[in-house]
């Protein structure tokens, strides 16, 4: 068994890798009092917007002191700003601040700093911040502890420095304005460090300089946009292994670096896992699109957490694990190249980090695997029945980073999201367009919803008030019987909690018998809705949703011998001719106001029209191929296979 705990987009895994607790959060956004945290603690931050930064700091792998400078060019976007106000743990000692070059007055409330200019700059003044300071700040392991740590590996024996500033620690290693919304447009991270060490860090390794004190300094860059809290450095004794992988369907590679412990041992233990980061790489760049940062990197620096955390183009992680690798580099995607607006829309990071482990899982391994790995979220996420996807308390790291709720109920809406679509090829076309619409930005659930319905060219608007807003699950029971050749279900739902009145979804039935299986798609929007089928084959029992695409939970599947016997006689049953056809389809033998569609094997709507007694079905101008016919008459649906010749 594995315990995974998964903060922010670190995960603190214990025991095996395959199976995966995470920790993460979510919110509703009616009925209730909302409680919420903007990321910046004083208003006076979003008095500028940062447009660079350069981190220029001395660490070292045995302490979390700290010593250096780090500039900030900004643009003021308020009328005025008589202060540069910025965030620190004030357990550091501030040497000095400079803003354009003149030395100001700080004064601090608590990690709160104020830096008073002689005199104001005005809106769209571009000016130049920088912090000098030195010090160590208590130190912690936890998650939420500190947003800079020290520790040993217990498996490796190999001690390490690194940084984990997600939601609200940045401040504990750099002077910082921790806004979600203004990505700082590109940054330098220079990190010294005692001879013989590494430092790895976000974008690319530019240059190690041998500093007067015999220190090296790691100097990267990156030019890409990126937020406050993915910016990060680990500095330990460490091996480089990097490769190039060429990405799908372009002439261009990707860097794959990964800074490993400096230890005999590590690195023939998890090469094979780490040559395979490429082929993750190219999966997901034809599901999400190209590999968002490219030009840079993608990469790895071990450290001592059982888990990881997604730092832009650099993962810090203890180990290898395929679905922990898989779900950090699905973050790239989804939390760095677009970030949640807010920590309301945390799941926009974690649940589609979490449903990429799925994706994965289902293309390398077996459907029957990813069956698995979905009824295993399930279960978590019914282990309750209160709670939002959507964060209702930003206050609280542990409710942002709640694992039933922002990673296993996120990861399970997504995979019913790709259910209501039921055309992959459509789905993942929503996910790219997203990915380009919001491309080096943030968006908000929304933003996400507005989009995707776009592509699927329907309103979301009930979707998102149940599964995203809402709480709880539906319970469904269902009462069938066969009459003939018709099979009656009457389908029954309760809700776990009472901020869903009825579930509007999509749903599958499994028939059971002898001479083959068949699943039948229906629209389950009532607490009480009665179907009707045409089945020839013989019976014995069903089931609903077969495939775990709903997040639901089971009452009772009976058979009701009574049910269906007084419908029966007002049933037509419809007949096609010629089937197959080189012209048209002729409907006959339907009852009054017959409602036909038809649609191509994946589901897309050719035509749909009605018929009393028959009607014809234009398909001259079809190609050749299977096509499905849907013939609903009164309650009852008749599914019917045409080929076109």
């Amino acid at each position: 068994m594995i315990a995974l705990l998964c903060v922010g987009a670190a995960e603190i895994s214990l025991g095996q890798e395959n199976d995966a607790s995470q920790i993460c959060a979510k919110q509703r956004i009616r009925d209730h009092q909302i409680w919420a945290k903007t990321t910046v603690a004083d208003p006076a931050e979003d008095s500028y917007d940062v447009t660079y930064v350069r981190l220029n700091i001395k660490a070292n792998n045995l302490s979390v002191g700290l010593a250096g400078d780090v500039i900030t060019q900004a643009k003021v976007v308020a009328g005025s700003m008589p202060s540069y106000v910025f965030e620190l743990n004030n357990q550091y000692i501030i040497d000095s601040v400079l803003v354009n070059g003149q030395n100001c007055p700080v004064t601090h409330n608590g990690d709160v700093h104020t830096a008073t200019l002689a005199n104001p700059l005005l809106q769209n003044a571009a000016f130049t911040a920088q912090v000098f300071y030195h010090g160590a700040i208590n130190p912690g392991t936890a998650f939420y502890s500190t947003g800079i740590r020290n520790q040993s590996s217990p498996t490796w024996g190999n001690s390490v420095t690194y940084t984990m500033s997600e939601p609200y620690e940045s401040k504990d290693w750099w002077p910082v304005k921790q806004s979600l919304t203004d990505k700082i447009d590109s940054a330098d991270i220079w990190i010294a460090v005692p001879s013989g060490l590494k430092a790895g860090s976000n974008g690319i390794l530019t240059g190690i300089n041998v500093m007067p004190n015999s220190d090296w300094r790691y100097e990267w860059k990156s030019r890409y946009p990126i937020d406050y809290y993915l910016l990060s450095f680990s500095v330990a004794s460490y091996v480089d292994y990097s490769f190039y992988t060429q990405l799908p369907n372009s002439n261009d590679s990707v860097l794959v670096q990964n800074y490993v412990y400096d230890n005999p041992q590590t690195l023939p233990y998890f090469k094979n896992r780490i040559d395979s980061i490429g082929l993750m790489i190219q999966y997901l760049s034809q599901l999400f699109g190209k590999y968002p940062f490219w030009q840079e990197k993608y990469g790895h620096c071990m450290a001592p957490l059982s888990g990881g955390m997604e730092h832009q183009t650099m993962t810090t992680l203890g180990n290898f694990g395929t679905t922990l690798s898989v779900h950090e580099l699905g973050h790239q995607w989804f939390g760095d190249n677009v970030t949640c607006q807010t920590w309301k829309d945390i799941w926009l990071n974690e649940g589609f980090a979490s449903y990429t482990e799925y994706l994965y899982v289902e293309h390398f391994w077996s459907p029957a695997a990813a069956y698995l790995y979905m009824f295993d979220k399930h279960n978590k996420v019914l282990m309750d029945t209160a709670g939002s996807v959507y964060v209702d308390d930003t206050t609280d790291e542990n409710r942002i980073f709640d694992d039933r709720l922002t990673y296993d109920k996120g990861a399970s809406i997504v995979h019913t999201l790709r259910f209501v679509f039921n055309n992959d090829s459509l789905f993942f076309a929503a996910l790219q367009n997203y990915q380009q619409q919001y491309a080096h930005h943030t968006a908000t659930t929304e933003d996400f919803k507005n989009s995707v319905a776009q592509t699927l060219g329907q309103n979301l608007d009930t979707f998102f008030n149940q599964w995203i807003y809402g709480e709880g699950h539906p319970i469904y029971s269902v009462h069938w019987n066969q009459v003939g050749n018709w099979v009656f279900v009457q389908l029954d739902q309760t809700t776990s909690h009472p901020s869903v009145t009825a579930y509007n979804t999509p749903l599958e039935f499994q028939f059971f018998s002898p001479q083959g299986d068949t699943i039948v798609r229906v629209q389950s929007s009532q607490l009480s809705q009665n179907f009707s089928f045409y089945w020839s084959r013989s019976m014995s029992g069903m089931t609903i949703d077969p495939n775990d695409w709903i997040l639901n939970a089971f009452g009772s599947i009976t058979q009701d011998p009574t049910l269906g016997v007084d419908q029966i006689k007002n049933v037509h049953r419809a007949t096609v001719t010629p089937n197959p056809t080189k012209g048209n389809w002729l409907i006959k033998n339907t009852g009054e106001d017959c409602v036909w569609q038809l649609t191509d094997v994946n589901g897309k709507m050719l035509g749909t029209g009605t018929a009393s007694g028959e009607a014809t079905i234009p398909a001259d101008q079809l190609p050749s191929g299977i096509y499905l016919l849907r013939i609903r008459q009164g309650k009852a649906v008749e599914n019917i296979k045409l080929i076109k010749q």
